[in-house]
């Protein structure tokens, strides 16, 4: 999977409230709920964000699979 598939799943499955997501990528709330709205926004995205967002996608499955 990679980044760009890591950061949509973190939002649309909503494995973390996207308040959450939002403090620990310093993304605005308003910019991480239309990115959860609209995935294919992501595709646009800065690579930054994209980075990101796959940063918390992987530290949270490695924590489910402690």
């Amino acid at each position: 999977m990679n980044d760009l598939e890591k950061a949509q799943k973190l939002l649309i499955t909503k494995l973390m409230p996207l308040k959450v997501v939002s403090n620990k990528s310093k993304i605005s709330y308003d910019t991480i709920r239309q990115y959860a709205s609209h995935p294919e926004k992501l595709e646009k995205a800065s690579w930054e964000k994209v980075y990101t967002l796959a940063l918390i996608y992987d530290e949270l499955v490695s924590e489910l699979t402690k």
